[in-house]
């Protein structure tokens, strides 16, 4: 490649559209993640939804958004992962196409639209509560765009004869791209997704239960999960009686001080 563009300078010809061919897998031996906090994907990336069309991530990305990275051939981790985010879906009172969306993207560039067609139909099809076929996207892409995408979230995965070592993770990203959260492994809770979005809507209004849940659970970063703080609730519920127990001798001495 740098020969070529050596000929291309000596011959005077313009060489600044010439690009460096970008690996769709990682070189590194470690396959995980290298996580990504607070940084912003590049929307301008263009991946093809279910029917082939060519879409950019600006144009999918308006509200917070669940991203997976699979690949719809996998024999072990994706299919589970998938099946495990619709399930959590399921159970949240959060709705898909409003409160959040969420985007499958493929990372082997060898699979097309019609894996992804497949996927979705079947996956969408399994799950109890019908959600908008819109809110869900499946997409795929080449090597260039992909690489582009798992390297901004630290998704870091090695090809292995015909199939791929690779994490099992959901990452959540705010309506401007950003990342802020990852949720490893194979289980979710219901709870753990749904403050994560919360998470990602950062900056919009919250109500009062919203509110409550966020104290009472605190991110950890190392366990990629939500963790439920004992101790504030404890401290709430002996302010809380503290403040019942001083009521009700303030009213009593009243009430005294009414029969004297």
């Amino acid at each position: 490649m740098m020969v070529f563009i050596l000929l291309l300078s000596i011959l005077g010809l313009d060489v600044t559209d010439v690009e460096e061919p970008v690996k769709g897998y990682a070189d590194s031996k470690t396959v995980g993640i290298d996580e990504q906090l607070g940084k912003t994907i590049p929307l301008d990336l263009t991946f093809n939804d279910e029917q082939g069309k060519p879409v950019t991530l600006r144009s999918l990305i308006d509200k917070p958004t669940v991203l997976t990275l699979v690949y719809f051939r996998c024999p072990s981790i994706c299919s589970p992962l998938m099946h495990e985010v619709a399930a959590t879906v399921d159970e949240m009172d959060l709705e898909a196409g409003i409160d959040y969306d969420l985007i499958t993207v493929g990372f082997d560039a060898r699979e097309g639209p019609d894996l992804a067609r497949v996927a979705k139909k079947n996956l969408l099809a399994g799950m109890d509560n019908k959600i908008p076929d819109e809110s869900w996207r499946f997409l795929t892409g080449d090597e260039r765009n992909i690489a582009a995408l798992t390297g901004s979230v630290g998704f870091l995965f090695r090809k292995k004869d015909q199939d791929f070592e690779h994490p099992g993770t959901v990452i959540f990203l705010s309506e401007e791209g950003k990342i802020v959260r990852y949720l490893g492994g194979l289980k979710l809770l219901p709870a753990d997704m749904k403050l994560a979005v919360y998470d990602a809507a950062e900056g919009k209004a919250r109500s009062f239960m919203q509110q409550v849940q966020a104290l009472c659970y605190s991110y950890d970063p190392e366990g990629k999960t939500y963790v439920l703080k004992v101790n504030r609730i404890v401290l709430f519920v002996t302010l809380f009686l503290l403040g019942v127990f001083l009521l009700f001798l303030l009213l009593k001495r009243k009430t005294k001080a009414k029969g004297a």
